[in-house]
C-alpha cells in the first residue's frame, strides 16, 4: 500500500529518495569536493616597489595568467595569492615573510627577485621550516646548502654566465671590461662569467661596479671609454639597465664596442630605448621571440590578458605556476607532507614557453635550455633575436670559481 498526495510522492519512492541523499552526502561530487577543499594559500613575496619593481609585477602576472588558464584551482584547491612587497630591501623581505608564513599561514612562499632578499628569506625558511619557491633570484648560494623545501624555478648565475663565457670569447672578444650592480646578484653574475672566460684565455681588463640606482653612468662610461676594449660584460636590474644601455648609446661606445651581457634586454628595456638598443647581446632563458608551441600560445594569451609582450619574468612566474600545479597533481593537492610534496617537485618536467623544463632532483634548480639573443630591427620595430641556444643546462649546485 502506498501513501500518496496530490504533488507528493510515495513512501516508497521516499525511501529510495532518501538513500540517495545518503549516498550523495557521503560520497560528494568532484566539484562539490574540489569546493570544499581548503584553498591553496601562496605568499607572493617580490619587489614591487623599487629599482626592479616592474620584473616583481611580471612576475606574478606570469603565475596569474597560468593559474588562471586552469580555471583558478590547484588540484581541487582554490588558488589565493597573497601579495606583499619587500621593496628590494633584506630587511623588510624578512618581515614580509614572517607574516606570510606566521599569520596569514600560507602553504609556501613564492617570488623573490632580488637576490639579496632572497638569502635573508632563505635564513627564515630554514627555521621554520617553510616551503619556498624562488622564481625569480639567481644567486647560486640559494641551492649550495641543499635546504629541502627550497626549490628554484627561474635561473642561476651560473646557469647564464659561464655558457655566455664561450660565447663572447669565441665570437666577441678576448678581453673585456665588465660592469654590474653592486649587491649579490651583480657579483655573482661576474664571478661566474669571469672565472671560465679566464680559463678560456680570455682577459678582464677591469671590473666595475656602479652602486645599485645610479643614475649617471657618466664616470664610468668614460672609464671604459678610456680603456676601449673590444667588449663590454654587463648586469644590471630594471630602471638600472635602461639607464646604462640608454648611456652607453650615447656616449657613443655601442658601435665601436658591442655590449653583451646577462638578461640585460627585456620587452620593458626594448620598449624604452627602441633603437638605442639595437646590436645589444643578451643570455637569457626568454624572449617572447623563443619559437615553440608553448611559447606562441604565452605570447598570445598574455597580450590578450595584459597588452603587453611577456619578458623572462612573465615566464619566471608561469613557469612557478605549473611547476607548483604539476607537483601537487602528484600528491594529490596535499601540502601538509612537505617531504611528499618535495619528492613530488624533484619529479616534475614540462615544455615551458622557455622550451624543455625538468626539476633536478639533486640541486632543486631547473634543467633547461639557455638563449643568446641580439636586439635588431625588423619591419621598422625593434625585437630580440635568437642567435644560439645552449640545450640542457644544469647548475652545478656548488661553488664553482
Amino acid at each position: 500500500m502506498s501513501i500518496s498526495r496530490k504533488g507528493g510522492i510515495s513512501r516508497r519512492r521516499f525511501m529510495a529518495t532518501s538513500a540517495g541523499v545518503v549516498l550523495a552526502a557521503n560520497f560528494p561530487a568532484p566539484a562539490i569536493l574540489a569546493q570544499s577543499r581548503a584553498p591553496l594559500r601562496l605568499g607572493n613575496l617580490n619587489s614591487f616597489t623599487g629599482a626592479i619593481a616592474y620584473s616583481a609585477e611580471n612576475n606574478l602576472n606570469g603565475m596569474n595568467l597560468y593559474f588562471d588558464s586552469i580555471g583558478g584551482s590547484v588540484a581541487g584547491r582554490k588558488v589565493e595569492i597573497i601579495k606583499e612587497d619587500d621593496q628590494f630591501s633584506p630587511q623588510i623581505g624578512l618581515q614580509k615573510a614572517k607574516k606570510l608564513v606566521e599569520s596569514d599561514k600560507v602553504d609556501m612562499l613564492v617570488g623573490v627577485q632580488a637576490s639579496n632578499v632572497a638569502l635573508a628569506v632563505l635564513n627564515y625558511a630554514k627555521q621554520q621550516k617553510a616551503f619556498y619557491i624562488v622564481s625569480g633570484a639567481g644567486t647560486d648560494a640559494i641551492t649550495w646548502d641543499r635546504y629541502p623545501y627550497l626549490f628554484r624555478t627561474s635561473i642561476s648565475a651560473y646557469q647564464l654566465s659561464t655558457p655566455m663565457a664561450g660565447y663572447v670569447y669565441d665570437n666577441l672578444g678576448k678581453e673585456i671590461v665588465t660592469t654590474a650592480s653592486d649587491y649579490a646578484g651583480g657579483r655573482d653574475v661576474i664571478a661566474e662569467f669571469k672565472a671560465p672566460f679566464i680559463a678560456k684565455g680570455g682577459k678582464v681588463l677591469k671590473e666595475i661596479w656602479p652602486p645599485l640606482n645610479t643614475t649617471d653612468f657618466s664616470p664610468y662610461l668614460v672609464d671604459i671609454k678610456s680603456i676601449n676594449p673590444p667588449v663590454t660584460y654587463d648586469f644590471m636590474p630594471g630602471a638600472d639597465a635602461i639607464r646604462f644601455i640608454q648611456q652607453y648609446h650615447e656616449f657613443g661606445l655601442l658601435e665601436k664596442m658591442p655590449l653583451t651581457g646577462f638578461t640585460i634586454i627585456d620587452s620593458l628595456t626594448l620598449k624604452a630605448l627602441g633603437k638605442a638598443a639595437v646590436g645589444v647581446i643578451s643570455a637569457t632563458t626568454y624572449t617572447d621571440t623563443v619559437d615553440n608551441p608553448e611559447s606562441r600560445k604565452f605570447v598570445a594569451d598574455y597580450q590578450a590578458k595584459y597588452n603587453a609582450l611577456p619578458d623572462i619574468f612573465s615566464d619566471y612566474g608561469y613557469v612557478a605556476a605549473r611547476a607548483i600545479d604539476e607537483a601537487l597533481k602528484l600528491t594529490d593537492g596535499d601540502t601538509s607532507d612537505k617531504d611528499k610534496l618535495a619528492e613530488a617537485m624533484t619529479k616534475i618536467k614540462f615544455n615551458a614557453p622557455r622550451g624543455p623544463w625538468r626539476m633536478d632532483p639533486v640541486v632543486h634548480n631547473p634543467i633547461q635550455d639557455i638563449h643568446v639573443c641580439q636586439v635588431v630591427e625588423k619591419d621598422g620595430k625593434v625585437t630580440s633575436k635568437v642567435l644560439t641556444t645552449f640545450k640542457d643546462v644544469a647548475d652545478p649546485g656548488k661553488k664553482m670559481y
